[in-house]
């Protein structure tokens, strides 16, 4: 599981993880899903932090 600050990272299978922003009151959860040749993120979050930088995170996704 992925450390940081604002995003909790879980690892659902090899190619689903569940990304949850816990610190604020809605708890929002977001969904990383993996392809062959692309990938999906379902809802962006609260723009509080960077999702993006969160994903490009060498080691969240190794693909």
């Amino acid at each position: 599981m992925i450390k940081d600050s604002w995003f909790t990272v879980q690892t659902i299978d090899d190619k689903t993880y569940a990304i949850s922003e816990c610190g604020h009151w809605e708890k929002v959860h977001s969904f990383l899903l993996i392809g062959e040749n692309k990938a999906v993120l379902i809802d962006t979050g609260l723009g509080i932090d960077s999702i993006r930088y969160l994903v490009a995170i060498e080691g969240t996704v190794n693909r």
